[in-house]
C-alpha cells in the first residue's frame, strides 16, 4: 500500500517535470535516472498511471504545445520541430499527423473564432476544440489513405 503511494507521488512528480520540461530533449533514460527507477520499471509504472507509455505522452505533450503555438504565433514550423527536439521537420509532420489527424501546415490555416480560441489557450487537448469548430475533421481522422504497400 505505502509502495503504491510512493510510486505514484513519483509518477505525479514525474509527470509536472516532464510538463515544465517539454522544450529540453527528454530521453526514457534521463527520466528514469531522475525517478531512481531502471528504464523498464519506470515505463510499466507510468502506463499503469496514465494508460499510455512515457514517450506516446511525452511526443503528445510537446505537439499540444507546438499545436498552441502554431495557432498564436508566426513561428516557422521548422523552428518549432528544431525547439522541441524531433529529429527532422519530416519526423515532426509525421509525429504530428499521427497524433492531430492533419498536418502542422493544416493546423496553422485553419481559423478559430474568438470564442473558440479563449478555450483552446486553456484547453489540454486543443485538438478536441478545432474538431469542435470544424466538425468534418472527425469523419476523416478514422479513415486511413489507400494506396499500394511497399
Amino acid at each position: 500500500m505505502e509502495e503504491t503511494k510512493y510510486n505514484e507521488s513519483v509518477i505525479d512528480t514525474l509527470t509536472l517535470w516532464i510538463n515544465d520540461n517539454l522544450e529540453n530533449r527528454l530521453s526514457i533514460d534521463d527520466i528514469a535516472q531522475k525517478a531512481g527507477y531502471s528504464k523498464w520499471y519506470l515505463q510499466k509504472l507510468f502506463v499503469k498511471y496514465h494508460h499510455e507509455s512515457l514517450a506516446r505522452y511525452i511526443r503528445k505533450k510537446k505537439l499540444v504545445a507546438c499545436i498552441k503555438a502554431l495557432k498564436s504565433t508566426p513561428v516557422p514550423i521548422i523552428t518549432l520541430a528544431v525547439k522541441f527536439h524531433f529529429e527532422s521537420q519530416q519526423s515532426f509532420t509525421r509525429s504530428f499527423k499521427g497524433i492531430t489527424g492533419c498536418t502542422p501546415y493544416q493546423c496553422r490555416k485553419r481559423r478559430l473564432s474568438q470564442a473558440t480560441m479563449q478555450q483552446f489557450r486553456s484547453d489540454s487537448d486543443p485538438c478536441t476544440v478545432c474538431k469542435r469548430e470544424y466538425p468534418q475533421l472527425n469523419r476523416r481522422a478514422g479513415k486511413k489513405r489507400g494506396g499500394k504497400g511497399v
